[in-house]
């Protein structure tokens, strides 16, 4: 097959990562598979995911335009480079990228597959997003929560739909060493949040209440692991409340999997998602989540529904598993049993490939 794979940018995420495995992947099995990106090249620092496609043969593609106004210069270079490319299927992740092949793509020869990764609340995305619905040939959903908003928000026909989870290396991530925590510049229990720093990830649950959950659980220190618009604002919730020795942020780090290998738990208050990689990672970790009922997040936890709680419980769920080791690792145990079981990455790369094929079988 001829596959070409478009995304909004290539700075690294859980979707950008989810499309540098899928091409990968497709690409080890004989594939032809282009990648392309709507944003310019990460700057150094921020290329990992960029590095790794090129050390394994794929040159990706940057239309590289960088703000709204650019939407019509992008729309021009995506179908030019679509039309040399000549790719059988078209496969967009997040919304930008949805929209943008939407409409290059609409009664041209392509197959176009769209990627719904979160169920988005914001309602002008909600309405363009339905408003290009009939373009995409098929809709890939990251998790069963996802297609349900797909069908009941955006008014997706469930024939439309089909719903392929992420999926993780479990081999390389198991090659991944624990950070020495004493690296970290404290020796002690560490909680830890991995994520954009913003609204949608529920770091304020973790500002407003991090003097409570540290006054309980005096031996413990909390990492922020992640960059965002929120930064600012959290730091200075936290040093306003005297905190800065317990709470410690780190930005963006390429060895964030490594930090959370050496964390109790993971922190994870996010109001809305899709199936988040970072809650995958710890349980393939062996690690608890604390999370709240975020779309995805209650398919992953099902085996466990007590790391999910509802926001005003978040602090006492976190407060509990940080006191009990014995119950974190139980959990942690069965956490790593499902990812073995449902969510490595040959079973995504083998429903993405079977569901292109079937496509493109003779009717």
């Amino acid at each position: 097959m001829d596959v070409a794979l478009v995304i909004t940018e290539l700075e690294p995420g859980g979707a950008e990562r989810c499309l540098v495995r899928l091409a990968i992947g497709l690409m080890q099995r004989g594939h032809s598979v282009n990648v392309i990106s709507i944003a310019p090249e990460p700057c150094s620092g921020r290329d990992e995911l960029v590095i790794e496609l090129r050390e394994n043969g794929i040159e990706p593609n940057f239309l590289a335009v960088s703000n709204f106004f650019g939407f019509f210069r992008a729309k021009r270079r995506l179908r030019l480079l679509l039309n040399k490319l000549s790719p059988q299927i078209v496969q967009s992740f997040l919304f930008h990228a949805n929209i943008l092949c939407s409409k290059v793509c609409y009664r041209s020869g392509f197959k176009l597959f769209g990627g719904l990764r979160v169920s988005e609340p914001r309602k002008l995305r909600q309405w363009m997003l339905r408003l290009q619905r009939a373009n995409f040939h098929q809709t890939i959903c990251v998790s069963d929560d996802v297609s349900s908003y797909a069908q009941r928000q955006l008014r997706y026909p469930l024939d439309k739909l089909s719903v392929i989870p992420n999926g993780i290396d479990l081999d390389h991530f198991d090659t991944i060493t624990p950070t020495d925590v004493s690296e970290l510049g404290f020796d002690a229990p560490v909680l830890t949040f991995i994520g954009r720093l913003h609204t949608q990830k529920g770091v304020d649950l973790i500002t407003a209440n991090a003097h409570r959950v540290l006054t309980a659980c005096p031996q413990h220190h909390i990492a922020i692991v992640g960059d965002g618009p929120h930064k600012q604002s959290m730091q200075t919730s936290i040093r306003d409340n005297g905190l800065e020795h317990r709470v410690h942020f780190y930005g963006y780090r390429p060895d964030a999997i490594a930090i959370l290998k050496s964390s109790q738990l993971l922190l994870f208050p996010s109001r809305w998602e899709g199936m988040p990689n970072v809650v995958i990672e710890a349980m393939a970790a062996k690690r608890p989540i604390v999370a709240c009922p975020a779309d995805g997040v209650r398919q992953l936890l099902s085996h466990a529904p007590e790391q999910i709680v509802a926001p005003e419980d978040w602090s006492a769920a976190v407060i509990e598993f940080a006191l009990d080791a014995a119950r974190c690792d139980a959990i942690g145990k069965a956490n790593r049993t499902v990812v073995s079981g449902s969510y490595q990455l040959p079973q995504m790369i083998n429903r993405y490939e079977e569901l292109y094929q079937r496509t493109l079988q003779p009717s």
